[in-house]
């Protein structure tokens, strides 16, 4: 993010002091959302299906997704493969969003999967629950130590975002926050340079760690002794990904492709997101550098149409010269909204 859509000045305070600060809620295709025990909204309506799956209900508090997948990996014996989800949600947060499970009884679904993972309701289904089942994600934050003086500051800002619209730059949660390198890897791995990726997992240590974990990065760095650096990681959920490289390359160095290939098929593809959503940030920034709305589209540009509830469709439009003035004026009365590329491999772009 190189460019803010405003510039009024900020407000100060003080976000994520508690779990309960960062609320995120899954949103479904129809605009049912997936509450958590705070919000105290309805349970999305769900008609059961016969069929292998059950679709989970889960409110998870302070507990990331890799986390998340190993423990109902582990608590059901199933494998990852078997596990189906919408998408990752923030680990400093209280989340909940529909996980589904294949293989198992619903009568075998506990209320509590751990201290911090609560089932809030269960269904049986005839298929896996994907990306392709959620519209996105509502997020309740509560901005802590606002001084009531700086009120005039939010009403600047929020009549330049009126005007000027609002730029949706994915955030650091995409990245990640005490090691923001999942984007670096997605491009690694993207371009080929699978070591360049292996060792950003493993070698690359972030100032806002532990000093002992940097310090055991630093030996791999120094060393290159995996089996040693394996002894002394700690034995946590949090390094799961470390450690699963380290015990493959153990056995096996320099094989950095089949070493990345141990890891969770949804994992890897959670870096490559990263680094579509790395561009898309970038692109976005150099739309608002030279000075182009995004709040309108130009030539070139694409839209979605929403349907009469707001939510995106399917539905996109590729606008030429002559379609300007009419996208424009769905864009004016809420049927339609400016639209950005995920680059990837299937990408067509639009002279403009």
């Amino acid at each position: 993010m190189l460019y803010y859509i405003t510039d009024c000045k900020g407000i100060g305070g003080r976000v994520k002091q508690s779990l309960e600060d960062f609320i995120v809620e899954e949103v479904l295709l129809d605009g049912q959302v997936v509450p958590t025990s705070i919000t105290n909204k309805p349970l999305p309506k769900i008609t059961s299906k016969p069929g292998p799956w059950v679709w989970l209900i889960v409110e998870k508090r302070g507990v990331d997704a890799i986390t998340l997948l190993l423990m109902l990996s582990k608590r059901f014996g199933v494998g990852p493969r078997d596990i189906g989800f919408g998408g990752f949600k923030d680990a400093v947060a209280v989340t909940s969003q529909i996980i589904s499970v294949r293989g198992i009884s619903i009568d075998d679904v506990p209320r509590e999967l751990g201290k911090n993972v609560r089932v809030l309701g269960a269904f049986n289904m005839d298929r896996a629950f994907t990306t392709s089942d959620i519209w996105g994600n509502e997020f309740t934050i509560r901005i802590r130590d606002v001084h009531s003086q700086y009120m005039e500051r939010v009403q600047c800002a929020i009549e330049q975002i009126t005007s000027r619209g609002l730029p949706t730059y994915y955030g650091y949660q995409r990245f990640g926050i005490k090691r923001p390198n999942s984007h670096l890897v997605g491009k690694y791995m993207v371009l080929g340079d699978f070591e360049a990726a292996v060792n950003e997992i493993l070698t690359h240590a972030y100032p806002t760690e532990p000093s002992r974990i940097r310090g055991i990065r630093e030996f791999i760095a120094r060393t290159g002794n995996y089996s040693k650096a394996l002894e002394l990681l700690p034995r946590s959920y949090r390094y799961y990904t470390e450690r699963v490289l380290l015990r493959y390359l153990a056995s096996n160095p320099r094989d950095y492709v089949n070493a990345l290939r141990r890891l969770p098929r949804e994992l890897l593809i959670l870096h490559l997101e990263a680094y579509q959503s790395y561009l898309f940030n970038l692109a976005l920034s150099e739309r608002i550098g030279k000075g182009l709305p995004v709040n309108s589209v130009l030539p070139g540009d694409i839209a979605v149409l929403l349907d009469e509830h707001g939510l995106p469709t399917r539905h996109i439009i590729h606008v030429t010269e002559s379609l300007v003035d009419r996208v424009n004026e769905l864009i004016r009365i809420g049927r339609a909204a400016p639209a950005g590329h995920l680059i990837g491999w299937s990408t067509k772009i639009l002279p403009g």
